[in-house]
């Protein structure tokens, strides 16, 4: 890693503080996956997935289309500790020019992801204080008001964590896993309620009426294109969980690398059934319908609709709960994605795949400060475009999301014949056939959203918006890396990140001897 100069010239080495626990990364993960999209979006998924039937299957598909890319973090988090997660794993197997590749749409995606909790800060708390989105009106963007009280919430946002971030991460950590704790309990609370609430009868007349003509009792669409119409939306909420790869060089010296890759797969498993509980509770008291009801210019009438659930069966209090908790996931969320964006561009600016000042720790806080500023002032700058760019954001992050995700699957499969004395304390279950439909399922996916062919249910609904703001941000990268850092050659940092491998697993070999070798006394007597 690059080190930094005293006050006399001297270089001095700044590695990464070791402090994040095992509860620490399984926190991590959740409050990546399972933080806003289950209160603002659930209109958007019952749409498009054409009633809650539709979006439980979508949701079920999701996890199983995922599944095969996510045990591939589990053999690669142990095999290569290191903070760069994909990118990394991409350099070492594939050579630097695919791993910027990777690693530009790692940083991407948790861009994108950081602005879009930016903007979903302000449009929850406008379900509180109206006069947030439309007060103070500054100017236009594709129809969407920019009002001043929603950028100074977001800015407020994007500072906040900024400093959280800068201080170290296992203040970052341990703030993600208390608001995790605190949202995935209220939420907990509303789909109890939910459920004591629900009308069987009518829950049965929907049954029967999806069964006599799947079209008719859900908008139009038959379950298999519904379910895949919002499969294709899907990545962008059941994701974040590829965060925690990107902590593995800050492990505790007390935590398995194995056991990372574990909480990675558990944080997953337990977002995805809170998903499904979230969207169905708002559609056992009120018909889904009414949850998906909009306004003359197409926008959803209610912004956050299992709030206005609760609210409409008497329960007021608990719908502003509900949105209250929404607003602390968007804390928490925001903190985990921001956490993986700086470590992802601190990585590449340690091998060289961008400016070398953003390899830099502070030597204090032991934290890239660079990479801080870079990601606040991009998602800052996002923020400007309003509530317009929310929708838009998702689909573009999900095409990240393949990417991420089908590279490191690849870059397991590389590894194996490349690097076969490579120590791998976990091995993917499943083996080959399971790894190539993995492979062949993020090749189709990434195909179906960016080719727009006639009846495509997965293409980018709004490609006017949605294929510039892609190539845009891919700009940035592309920019980033001409003016990279080439004064260090490419074999130099294969033999740093090897030896940093070995550092990280020598590591543990050390703490599990030592757990091993402990003998309590306990009491001898006299």
């Amino acid at each position: 890693m690059k080190g930094n100069k005293t006050a006399d010239g001297m270089q001095t080495e700044v590695k990464l503080a070791k402090s994040i626990t095992t509860i620490g990364f399984f926190g991590l993960g959740l409050s990546a996956v399972f933080g806003t999209s289950w209160l603002l979006t659930t209109n958007s998924w019952l749409a498009r997935a054409g009633g809650p039937e539709c979006a439980v299957i979508a949701f079920i598909l999701c996890f199983l289309v995922e599944l095969p890319m996510i045990l591939a973090y589990y053999e690669a988090v142990p095999m290569m500790p290191l903070a760069g997660g994909e990118m990394s794993y991409a350099y070492l197997c594939f050579g630097g020019f695919w791993g910027m590749i990777v690693g530009w749409f790692g940083v991407l995606v948790n861009i994108i992801l950081c602005a879009w909790e930016a903007l979903a800060l302000s449009r929850l708390i406008g379900n509180l204080w109206p006069g947030v989105t439309t007060q103070g009106v500054m100017y236009n963007v594709l129809g969407s008001n920019i009002t001043l009280p929603a950028v100074v919430l977001g800015l407020l946002l994007i500072c906040g964590i900024g400093v959280i971030a800068h201080k170290g991460a296992k203040i970052s950590a341990n703030f993600g896993t208390t608001i995790t704790i605190i949202v995935s309990s209220i939420a907990a609370v509303m789909v109890i309620v939910s459920f004591a609430n629900w009308n069987p009868a009518d829950i049965s007349a929907r049954l029967a009426e999806r069964m006599a003509d799947p079209a008719v009792a859900s908008a139009g669409k038959d379950v298999f294109s519904g379910s895949i119409g919002l499969l294709a939306m899907l990545p962008f909420s059941v994701a974040g969980w590829e965060s925690v790869a990107k902590g593995a060089q800050e492990a505790s010296a007390s935590v398995s690398h194995k056991k990372i890759g574990l909480m990675l797969v558990l944080a997953v498993a337990v977002a995805t059934i809170l998903y499904i509980l979230t969207v169905l509770a708002p559609t056992l008291i009120v018909p889904w319908t009414d949850l998906i009801e909009q306004d003359s210019t197409g926008a959803f009438l209610h912004t956050a609709p299992f709030a206005w659930a609760m609210g409409s069966i008497g329960f007021p209090v608990l719908g502003a709960l509900l949105i209250v908790a929404a607003c602390l996931g968007v804390v928490g969320v925001y903190n985990a994605v921001f956490f993986a964006a700086i470590r992802q561009l601190y990585a590449m600016g340690e091998i060289g795949l961008v400016p070398k000042v953003f390899g830099r720790l502070h030597p204090q806080y032991k934290t890239p400060t660079s990479c801080i500023l870079l990601v606040s002032v991009i998602s800052a700058a996002i923020l400007f475009l309003g509530q317009s760019m929310f929708v838009p954001l998702i689909d573009v992050a999900a095409v990240s999301y393949i990417v991420l995700w089908g590279s490191t699957l690849a870059s397991v499969l590389r590894a194996r014949s490349k690097y076969p004395d490579l120590r791998r304390p976990a091995r993917y279950p499943g083996g080959k056939p399971l790894m190539y439909m993995g492979l062949a399922i993020a090749g189709v996916l990434f195909l179906l959203i960016l080719i727009p062919f006639p009846g495509n249910p997965a293409a980018l609904p709004d490609p006017v918006v949605e294929y510039p703001l892609l190539l845009i941000l891919l700009c940035i990268g592309v920019v980033l890396y001409a003016v990279r850092d080439k004064s260090t050659p490419p074999g130099t940092n294969t033999k740093r990140l090897f030896a940093e491998i070995k550092e990280q697993q020598d590591m543990a070999d050390r703490v599990q001897a030592e757990a091993a070798s402990f003998e309590p006394t306990g009491n001898a007597g006299p």
